[in-house]
């Protein structure tokens, strides 16, 4: 009775406490499984179970040659709810464990076998829980547990579940994935730099910007290199009061570069630094991007608000002063033979000025996608020499007409003869030494086709693929031209909009050929 009583004592010693895994150990009817009542049990196993159940670290036990499983509070939350728990508890491992037997029992077996522990991280193992298979990753170890007689008696298992860790790196590897991508198709360049080391690292990009192959190694002195010389300086004081103690790090500056075929790119560079306990600068990142055509746009609207400030006080002024010498003569000659000249004067200029606004206006229309088009049919032949008479009254140009004599067309009528002044207008500007421009005019079965070619300076063939950009002026060999450097683009515009093409060939000093193509029928576009 005594030895009865101090065997239930020393067993239900060892299983005390444990939280929830301690109670249905303790309530368990062991006499169901082949280990037995735990009276019977081994002081190994009651050594073990007590060193798990007190364990605040994922624990879970094989015992015996049947794996009669076992398991602590810590690892119950990886068996999920609705799964496996609590029937996993005095269950034999390869009943409980059937979706990952083929992974997990060869490992059991060597651990046994050669008493080697066993270790994986991050390994995943699928498991029934949750009322589902779920993808689930763990790190663990498997041990052996020997016997009083020093055999294998068991493979204790020490894990942990890093399903999230897992799941949060993928995510922070996806979202790197997504940022490379994303700095791939913005075309930017990545720098990092470390003022300590003086070391500088580079994406592909930006060493294509420096004039370094992908290979290559940057370093200060070679990124200053590639900077225009009146850059340099600027730079390397921008760069150094980011990284200066007691600064906010911030560095934001544009210079250009210019790679080894000559190739000139503006960039702009923007960073920050970042600082140590000390208040030393230990790294200095960043990106560059390439805003060449974004700068030059922003120095031709510049530009254009300069021009069109000078072109829009012109005639102006002059408005102004044949108002006031005509306001002078009608008090004090009213019947002078200068009246009609300053009236002229004054129609003259304010015809430029409401040229002018008119050009404004339609650049205003055309970003807010207000240009619209009024369809009906009209001679285009009859319409261009319209256009001639007007711009040239006393006919002091030669307006040669070669192609077809009439040719009707649906279209705009004002905004083709808005096309066409321009384009005669711009032939009699740029051919100051030459009287002679030629028309055609010619269709196929589908398309009218105009070319208006003048005998002047031509154009440099830099600026021709600019010709019809917005506030692009053709300026050029030293001559300098009024205007505001809008008809070409709302030519453009104007022609687009009836489905149509327009163009330009030219040949420096030997004039320019501007020419656009409509459909004879643009119904369709209404």
């Amino acid at each position: 009775m005594s030895t009865d009583t101090g065997t239930k004592a020393s067993y239900t010693n060892y299983l005390k406490g444990g939280g929830e895994m301690g109670q249905l150990i303790r309530e368990f009817n062991w006499s169901s499984t082949p280990l037995g009542h735990p009276q019977g049990w081994s002081q190994s196993l009651l050594t073990t179970l007590s060193i798990i159940l007190n364990a605040k670290f994922p624990m879970f036990l094989f015992w015996g040659p049947d794996l009669i499983q076992f398991y602590n509070d810590a690892y119950r939350p990886s068996l999920g709810n609705n799964g496996k728990h609590p029937t996993a508890l005095g269950q034999r491992g390869e009943d409980c464990w059937q979706e990952i037997w083929p992974f997990i029992k060869p490992i059991i077996d060597n651990v046994l076998s050669d008493g080697d522990a066993a270790w994986h991280e991050d390994q995943l193992l699928p498991i029934y829980r949750n009322d589902k298979l779920e993808d689930v990753y763990w790190t663990f170890s498997y041990s052996k547990v020997v016997d009083e007689t020093g055999n294998p008696a068991a493979v204790m298992v020490i894990c942990s579940e890093t399903t999230d860790k897992v799941a949060s790196f993928g995510n922070i590897e996806s979202a790197k994935k997504e940022l490379e991508f994303a700095i791939e198709a913005a075309d930017l360049g990545t720098w990092d730099f470390n003022p300590t080391t003086n070391t500088f690292l580079g994406n592909p990009r930006l060493k294509q910007w420096f004039g370094l192959e992908e290979h290559e190694e940057i370093n200060p002195d070679i990124a200053l290199a590639a900077m225009m010389p009146e850059d340099r300086d600027r730079v390397s004081a921008a760069i150094e009061k980011a990284l200066e103690k007691g600064s906010d790090g911030n560095y934001n500056i544009i210079y250009t570069l210019q790679d080894r075929e000559g190739k000139k790119r503006i960039v702009e560079a923007t960073g920050r630094a970042k600082f140590d306990a000390e208040g030393n600068a230990h790294q200095f990142s960043g990106i560059l991007q390439d805003v060449t055509e974004e700068y030059q746009l922003q120095l031709r609207k510049d530009e254009f608000i300069s021009v069109a400030s000078h072109e829009l006080k012109t005639p102006i002024t002059s408005l102004s002063a044949s108002m006031q010498i005509l306001q002078k003569l009608v008090k004090t000659d009213p019947a002078s033979d200068k009246v009609p000249m300053f009236v002229n004067k004054a129609s003259n200029n304010l015809g430029k000025l409401i040229h002018l606004l008119d050009d404004l206006l339609n650049v205003t229309k055309i970003q807010q996608g207000q240009l619209s088009l009024n369809i009906n049919r009209f001679d285009l032949v009859e319409l261009i020499k319209d256009c001639c008479d007007h711009i040239n009254p006393v006919n002091e140009y030669e307006f040669v007409f070669l192609g077809d004599e009439e040719l009707m067309i649906y279209a705009d009528y004002r905004r083709i003869d808005q096309v066409m002044i321009n384009l005669l207008g711009n032939a009699i500007k740029y051919s100051p030494s030459s009287k002679r421009i030629e028309i055609t005019v010619m269709h196929d079965d589908d398309r009218a086709t105009v070319c208006v070619r003048d005998f002047g300076i031509g154009i440099n063939p830099q600026k021709l693929p600019h010709l019809f950009d917005r506030y692009y002026r053709v300026d050029a060999f030293g001559h300098q031209f009024s205007g505001l450097g809008l008809g070409l683009y709302i030519s453009s515009e104007i022609i687009n909009r009836h489905n149509g093409k327009i163009g330009v060939d030219s040949t420096v000093g030997n004039g320019s050929n501007f020419w656009f193509s409509i459909p004879i029928d643009d119904t369709a576009s209404l």
